[in-house]
């Protein structure tokens, strides 16, 4: 009899597998670039202006990869925004989330940035020019004015949190609400997902500020401090992740799973599964040991320690998202044994295309820091309102 790799294929590939870690990314770096808004926190701020670069860079990516996926990607806006599928379709909720993300992060890049395009709208160059475009005429910088541009960055940053929750959340939705397949039909999935997006946001925001405070700094300098509390909301973080996965392999245990749900987790990720090597990525060296490493005080104040255990949660976070996308898919339902995912390099669900959405982010993230400055500046009230 026939194995389940010669008779059914995976529906959904690669693309499918980089939107949920992109938009995981979105999610948690605006948690931290909201967390000296909304909360107060002064310690963060130096980090505001890059975690808000960062957090619309991926969100603006993001979008890009289910189009990636779809066979008729110019039908994208058309689809989308005039066919009448609200509420019926799960897409329709996502193109209106999405929306009104965009909407929101475009006020808070206004008004984070708003003091510093103002300062260098006054340099008679390109730099200076386009800071005065993003001015939109309001350069004034008395101190009721730099107050009421926290004011508004506070509302912003409250509605963004909570809007960050959905973005991410209806992810998990989506395919914790398939019946069709045993290891998708879970309520564990969004929960999951959402701590996870923390993880990576925190992760993605440290690597970036020791790299970029390093070596692409006037500053050149990174603070212990800072980065000794990132690293400790990281270990929090990642010590909520691990709880959820361990109730999510109790969720897979013969004595509570139905017969499909053990069948198929052991099939696919059981030993000799396909996914066997992931797995066991994606828990030791995505979780255990940077919550090990976490743990030590001079790990968390030290920029080569970060840098490594960036790397090891976010690496570990994608073979997460690998794990739940592809992993339900290799359950056979109508053959025998496991199905075997084989990524082509080339074509729209090839690695290089996936490999091409990480890039376009990464210019993103410069291009949007060459534009706006990602460093933070003090700026004093003025005493008079300039005009």
């Amino acid at each position: 009899m026939l194995t389940g790799q010669f008779l059914e294929t995976p529906v959904w590939g690669l693309p499918i597998v980089v939107y949920p870690f992109l938009s995981g990314l979105v999610a948690g770096s605006f948690i931290i670039a909201s967390l000296s808004h909304a909360f107060h926190m002064k310690k963060f701020e130096p980090l505001a202006k890059l975690a808000a670069i960062v957090s619309f860079a991926m969100l603006l990516t993001a979008a890009l990869a289910p189009l990636f996926d779809a066979l008729q990607p110019s039908r994208a806006i058309w689809e989308l925004y005039f066919r009448d599928h609200f509420p019926y379709s799960p897409l329709g909720v996502f193109i209106i989330v999405w929306s009104t993300y965009v909407a929101l992060m475009l006020f808070e890049l206004f008004y984070v940035f708003r003091p510093s395009n103002v300062e260098r709208s006054r340099q008679d160059d390109f730099k200076g020019r386009l800071a005065k475009f993003f001015t939109f005429g309001k350069t004034d910088l008395s101190e009721e004015a730099l107050k009421k541009d926290k004011k508004a960055l506070t509302v912003i940053s409250s509605i963004g949190i909570a809007l960050a929750f959905i973005f991410h959340g209806y992810v998990g939705f989506l395919f914790g609400a398939i019946k069709a397949r045993a290891l998708w039909s879970n309520p564990l999935i969004p929960p999951v997902f959402i701590v996870s997006a923390i993880v990576s946001g925190i992760a993605l925001v440290t690597l970036l500020y020791i790299v970029g405070f390093t070596f692409y700094s006037k500053k050149n300098k990174v603070d212990t401090g800072i980065l000794s509390a990132l690293s400790k909301y990281l270990l929090a973080a990642v010590l909520v992740d691990i709880f959820f996965n361990i109730i999510e392999w109790l969720y897979t245990v013969k004595a509570y799973a139905s017969r499909d749900v053990y069948d198929g987790w052991m099939m696919v990720f059981g030993s000799g599964g396909p996914l066997r090597a992931n797995y066991i990525y994606q828990i030791l060296f995505g979780l255990l040991i940077p919550a090990a490493l976490l743990i030590s005080s001079k790990v968390r104040k030290s920029k080569g320690w970060g840098v490594l255990v960036s790397l090891l949660v976010l690496t570990g976070v994608y073979e997460m998202r690998f794990n739940a996308v592809m992993g339900p898919q290799l359950q056979a339902k109508i053959a025998q044994g496991s199905l075997v995912f084989h990524p082509s390099w080339t074509g729209y669900n090839g690695i290089l295309t996936c490999a091409g959405l990480f890039g376009i982010g990464l210019t993103l993230i410069f291009v949007l820091g060459y534009i706006f400055g990602w460093e933070d500046e003090h700026v004093e009230p003025a005493s008079i309102t300039e005009n």
